[in-house]
């Protein structure tokens, strides 16, 4: 069958987010989903146990429930989740070191916990991870064959993958890319919001 292109229509978060609001039942399931491995993620980077980890998760999700009237802008739901699962890890480190009268790593943990940087790579990971899921399963698998390979391929054989004319690769790439990019830029990843501040 050839490569051809066609519609998808993913949820972006707003639009999970808006079905939250509206009492929909699978909205916070989806939404779970979508986020669960960044934050198991910065649990286990920030030296959790797994039973500690799944406490933070929770306490995560109870948060942002709890705070569902105060989110304003839903396209910074990664950037929140983010913070607030570092801010849950550090206090579950601290009362665990509490527990054991460890002050003087605590002190360190403190420091040490993940640095801004380290959470802005896992965050963009996951946004980058949740926006090829969202773009068409074609144009998922061309650009897993151009960037995500374990092998450089060349265009002939990309072609011969994909079953089209090598001539016609170039402009379905360009599209792709740009159904990405726009799917990056709905999400929030953080290299377009940096560029968008920066142009203003």
């Amino acid at each position: 069958m050839g490569f051809g292109i066609y519609l998808y229509m993913p949820r972006t978060d707003q639009e999970i987010w808006q079905d939250i609001l509206d009492g929909r039942e699978t909205a916070w399931k989806n939404l779970v989903e979508k986020y669960k491995a960044l934050i198991y993620t910065i649990c286990l980077r920030a030296g959790l146990s797994m039973s500690d980890a799944a406490d933070c998760f929770q306490h995560t999700w109870v948060s942002l429930y709890e705070n569902r009237t105060r989110i304003t802008d839903p396209s910074r739901l990664s950037a929140w989740l983010v913070t607030t699962t570092k801010r849950e890890a550090l206090r579950i480190r601290r009362r665990a070191a509490a527990m054991v009268d460890m002050e003087e790593d605590v002190q360190y943990a403190d420091k040490a916990l993940l640095p801004d940087e380290l959470l802005e790579g896992l965050e963009r990971q996951s946004l980058l991870e949740n926006a090829l899921k969202e773009i068409d399963p074609r144009c998922q698998k061309l650009l897993a064959e151009f960037f995500f390979a374990p092998e450089e391929k060349s265009y002939e054989e990309i072609a011969s993958i994909l079953g089209i004319n090598s001539s016609s690769l170039g402009p379905i790439r360009r599209r792709c890319l740009e159904r990405l990019k726009n799917k990056l830029i709905e999400s929030g990843f953080p290299d377009v919001r940096k560029a968008e501040d920066e142009a203003l």
